[in-house]
């Protein structure tokens, strides 16, 4: 398949995006079926601090700490998501710096400006993901904190990319990084991402200059589960894999 331009797939899905899942701003969220910040308090109290969000997408975390007393800035490659963020931050009543740019070139924030780096689901998408983390680490003051969240490595096992969907059985191996090729829902919008594994993804922090405070694989809500994947459906076994992994990390430098 031809190279993906990763900012024209999100300005083609953004709109499909806000509609299906509608997030709040009233708590940061680190993906679907993941707890909220409001009850992880992964951050802490946020009043007062420097908070930097890479891959804001449509604002709602930057905006969520704003509203909480926080000075927040997001950043993101999709200008029609930007276009979203900016319109929901007048709704909401704050102000909120909107950047487009990628996670692998921070330079527009100048070095050792902001106290928390944050990205929730965005880092999968990043191609050059050792130059996005020292970048987060050159942004950060020392003992600055890192917190992101993806996909489990697990997932990407468990799908099929010649059919396009979930499998019963691994697919694909935990060990191939190379990168996948799928299409976004159902808008046939095709999108690259990328599968390291866990322990490349502590070796990539610790490279950068970060330290591994803690590593979170929440469990999704029974109900969600039960709506999901049923225990009468046929891919049921995937209620037994982590859907969300949370790292937490200090600026060692």
């Amino acid at each position: 398949m031809a190279h993906i331009d990763m900012r024209t797939a999100w300005n083609q899905v953004a709109a499909h995006y806000q509609r299906r899942h509608a997030i709040p701003t009233d708590s940061a969220h680190y993906g679907p079926w993941a707890p909220l910040e409001n009850e992880l308090r992964l951050l802490g109290n946020v009043s007062g601090r420097r908070i930097l969000e890479v891959g804001c997408g449509g604002g709602q975390c930057s905006i969520a700490f704003a509203r909480q007393g926080a000075t927040a800035a997001g950043i993101d490659p999709s200008d029609a998501q930007l276009d979203h963020a900016r319109q929901l931050a007048a709704q909401e009543g704050v102000a909120v710096e909107f950047v487009r740019g990628a996670a692998e070139d921070l330079g527009y924030f100048a070095d050792s400006a902001w106290d928390i780096v944050f990205s929730a689901y965005a880092f999968q998408y990043v191609a050059d993901m050792p130059a996005a983390l020292r970048e987060c680490a050159r942004v950060l003051q020392p003992q600055g904190r890192l917190v992101f969240s993806l996909d489990h490595p697990f997932r990407d096992c468990f799908f099929d990319f010649e059919e396009n969907d979930v499998t019963l059985y691994p697919a694909r191996s935990y060990f191939d990084h190379s990168p996948m090729t799928w299409t976004f829902s159902d808008t046939g919008v095709w999108m690259h991402s990328y599968h390291h594994t866990l322990a490349a993804w502590i070796d990539m922090l610790g490279e950068a200059g970060f330290r591994l405070v803690r590593l979170l694989e929440p469990a999704p809500p029974a109900t969600a589960l039960d709506e999901i994947w049923p225990y009468d459906d046929p891919l049921s076994s995937l209620r037994h894999i982590p859907p969300t992994v949370i790292f937490v990390a200090e600026n060692a430098q």
